[in-house]
């Protein structure tokens, strides 16, 4: 019996999903991005390269394009970055570090997967609102528990905090996917230093 018959028996059947097989997918759906690009992956091909069926895909993922929001997701997800950031540190270095955690990935496949998706977002609306949707909040929210304990009053304003997010991302999108040119932490701290700290100071405890 083959690959796909056993997943398709394991469907039939009602058989809980095996959550080991997740990151490897994903991973595996990372792997094609970097090699052919948003257009070129196919769900056979990312089935192919898991060695799964894609019964397995599709018992996890409705489309393409949930596959690859969620692909992205892995490569920094927000719900391990409160473990890597240093809240000891400094509003700057905390603010420093986010942008630079979210935006490089650790790999060289998954900084080409990246880029690929964001070439793929002008052209593919579904990919651009998903992404809206799933990122977006996230990052908002991230940076919202990050400024918080700075801030004289603890909150901002929501139109400042939607400012407030939206620069970094929004710089660093531009420059990777719209120009082609690459970024560092040098580049990060240039946006941190000259644009959200001293959009920020009004707002902050005096020390």
């Amino acid at each position: 019996m083959s690959t796909e018959q056993h997943e398709q028996e394991d469907v039939k059947r009602g058989r809980p999903l095996d959550l080991s097989r997740n990151q490897v997918i994903l991973e595996s759906t990372l792997n094609v991005l970097a090699e052919v690009g948003y257009d070129g992956l196919t769900i056979e091909a990312v089935a192919a390269r898991a060695k799964v069926g894609k019964a397995t895909i599709y018992r996890r993922w409705p489309s393409k394009v949930a596959l690859i929001i969620d692909a992205s997701a892995s490569i920094s997800p927000f719900e391990t970055l409160s473990e890597k950031l240093n809240t000891e540190q400094s509003l700057r270095e905390q603010l420093v570090d986010l942008l630079s955690l979210v935006f490089q990935g650790e790999h060289d496949h998954h900084q080409k997967a990246l880029t690929a998706i964001g070439s793929a977002i002008p052209h593919h609306k579904e990919l651009e609102k998903g992404l809206h949707n799933d990122f977006y909040q996230r990052h908002r929210q991230t940076i919202e528990s990050i400024v918080k304990p700075f801030l004289k009053n603890g909150y901002l304003k929501h139109a400042d905090l939607d400012l407030l997010a939206d620069i970094g991302p929004a710089l660093i999108t531009y420059r990777v996917f719209l120009i082609g040119k690459p970024f560092d932490r040098a580049y990060v701290e240039r946006i941190v230093d000259t644009l959200l700290i001293p959009m920020l100071k009004p707002f902050m405890l005096d020390k």
